[in-house]
């Protein structure tokens, strides 16, 4: 809605200075026609996508398992590198979603953090993941997240997933620019470096 709200605030003003410099007599010359058309094509695509990028990344709610499953596959399916932070990752287990971690582990491209291990964690690992515990820390992070395309500032986001009692899950997308973001990079930081500091002690 606030991006909405902006481009249709942006469009009154494109239009009061257009009705403003507009020569008072006389048409318009086909050059000046052009112009127009190609300013509004522009206008109008760059709204489109600022709408509907708007729309993608706000929070969403899922009803079942298999609802978030489905989120969670497409987001692996269209991404690169990813971080997760997760209690188990347990929703690793659908077939179709751990095909697709097999071959991000394989490239390199994956990375999980969680409390504790599981088989499936450690055959990822084994396959190229990185995959740190965080248990032995004493730590155990509330919030659940997966930073994805990490590395890439320009396409990277974090999806973060949070459940109420009696409410749907909930997963909002918050891109490369909002303070949640570097929150997440900055928790993700800190993890690592205690188990790193743990592995030489």
């Amino acid at each position: 809605m606030k991006a909405l709200l902006n481009w249709l605030a942006a469009a009154a003003s494109l239009a009061g200075l257009f009705f403003t410099l507009r020569p008072p007599v006389g048409a318009m010359t086909p050059l000046q026609i052009g112009f127009l058309i190609t300013v509004a094509l522009v206008f109008g695509f760059a709204a489109f996508r600022d709408i509907s990028d708007e729309r993608r990344r706000a929070a969403k709610a899922y009803q079942s398992p298999a609802e978030i499953n489905e989120y969670m596959h497409a987001m692996l399916r269209d991404s690169g590198r990813c971080e997760i932070c997760s209690r188990d990752a347990s929703w690793i287990t659908d077939k179709r979603i751990y095909a697709l971690l097999e071959g991000k582990a394989k490239r390199g491209e994956l990375t999980f953090l969680v409390h504790m291990s599981t088989p499936q964690l450690e055959a990822l690992a084994r396959l190229g993941a990185e995959l740190i515990v965080y248990g032995p820390l004493g730590f155990d992070p509330v919030t659940r997240f997966t930073v994805v395309n990490s590395g890439n500032q320009a396409s990277s986001y974090v999806a973060i997933g949070r459940k109420k009692p009696n409410e749907p899950h909930t997963i909002e997308e918050l891109d490369s620019s909002h303070p949640t973001y570097s929150m997440a990079l900055d928790l993700i930081r800190s993890i690592r470096a205690a188990n790193d500091q743990l592995k030489k002690s």
